[in-house]
C-alpha cells in the first residue's frame, strides 16, 4: 500500500560502507514510494527496508545533527544544495541567507522537525 503523499524523511546519516547519503523512513512503503521517485535511490536487500541509499551528492562537505535532532547536510554552495534537496523531491529544507548567517542557503535540513 503507498502512502497517502511525499512521507517524511525521518532522520538521515552518512553511510561509510557504500560512501553514501542514507535517508531513513518510517516504513518500507515509504522508503520505497521514495526510492521510487527519486532518480538512483536504492534500498539495499542485506540493510534495513525503510533506508534509501543515494549517490553522494556534488559538493557535500558534512552531514552533522542539527537543533531539534535536525541532520544537516551542509554544502559547498547553495547551488549544490538546491541541487541535492530537488534530488530528493524537496522533503528538506533550505533556509534563506541573511546578513548574520551568509551561508544559511548552503544546508539541507532533514528530519522531522524541518518543516
Amino acid at each position: 500500500m503507498a502512502p497517502p503523499g511525499p512521507p517524511t524523511i525521518q532522520t538521515a546519516f552518512l553511510s561509510v560502507k557504500p560512501f553514501e547519503p542514507v535517508m531513513v523512513f518510517n516504513s518500507a512503503d515509504e522508503a520505497f514510494w521514495f526510492q521510487d521517485k527519486v532518480r538512483q535511490g536504492r534500498v539495499l536487500p542485506d540493510h534495513s527496508q525503510k533506508w534509501v541509499y543515494l549517490p553522494m551528492p556534488e559538493g557535500l562537505l558534512r552531514v552533522r545533527t542539527a537543533k531539534d535532532g535536525d541532520i544537516a547536510f551542509d554544502f559547498d554552495s547553495s547551488s549544490h544544495a538546491d541541487k541535492f534537496n530537488e534530488s530528493i523531491k524537496k522533503l528538506g529544507r533550505v533556509f534563506q541567507r541573511t546578513h548574520d548567517k551568509p551561508k544559511w542557503d548552503c544546508t539541507v535540513y532533514i528530519g522531522k522537525t524541518s518543516k
